[in-house]
């Protein structure tokens, strides 16, 4: 798994170290390329496994959809008070990629990322630390800082974000990752990781 993982975080720094290309080819082409291609090819050729290992499975759906929508709404809350930490009020000042594709566009943009980023950092990463014996609390807690330096590349070649703001991604990122470990864990699906996950995505688009 580690070594899957590694290979998958070398691609993705070259990748956005070289190129600059639209979001919409970063989200819908090469992202599941680099990040759900050798994992479903890994699960299936190596491991001999169901999809439904890496949480891709109709288990417990409504009550995921339930859940995922309910703390949604509560990472949405906890993107207004980075706001206000960021602004001194609450301020809209939505990404560039909101004027330039608009509402529906940023939706499915939204959906694209939720999945790859969760089928590698929850479907195969935690459930395969989880797998191994290694702890609840310690599983999520690794997974979710491996998902954390997944945005390294952005960082450093795309946003260069600084100071307060930079603390402020770390740390959502970190509750992120470290909750929807959770969500996988008690329902079982990567329903509900990925409705929390697109809630996210839209709450940094539109007002962080």
């Amino acid at each position: 798994m580690y070594r899957v993982w590694g290979w998958i975080v070398l691609t993705w720094a070259l990748y956005r170290y070289f190129f600059h290309l639209p979001e919409w080819a970063d989200e819908f082409i090469f992202k599941p390329m680099v990040f759900v291609l050798p994992v479903l090819w890994y699960v299936k050729s190596r491991e001999k496994a169901t999809l439904a290992s890496i949480g891709l499975t109709g288990k417990n759906l409504f009550t995921s959809i339930y859940i995922g929508l309910g703390f949604g709404f509560v990472f949405a809350l906890e993107g207004l008070a980075a706001n206000a930490i960021k602004y001194g009020k609450i301020e809209i000042v939505p990404i560039a990629a909101f004027e330039q594709y608009g509402m529906g566009m940023l939706i499915l943009l939204s959906v694209a990322t939720a999945f790859s980023e969760e089928v590698l950092s929850r479907g195969f990463v935690f459930s395969r630390l989880m797998k191994g014996n290694k702890g609840l609390m310690y599983s999520a807690f690794l997974s979710t800082l491996m998902f954390v330096v997944l945005h390294i590349p952005i960082l450093a070649f795309g946003l260069k974000l600084q100071g307060v703001v930079l603390l402020l991604f770390f740390v959502t990122d970190f509750v992120l990752g470290f909750a929807n470990a959770l969500l996988l864990y008690n329902t079982g699906s990567l329903v509900a990781p990925i409705l929390v996950h697109i809630f996210w995505n839209m709450t940094v688009a539109l007002y962080l």
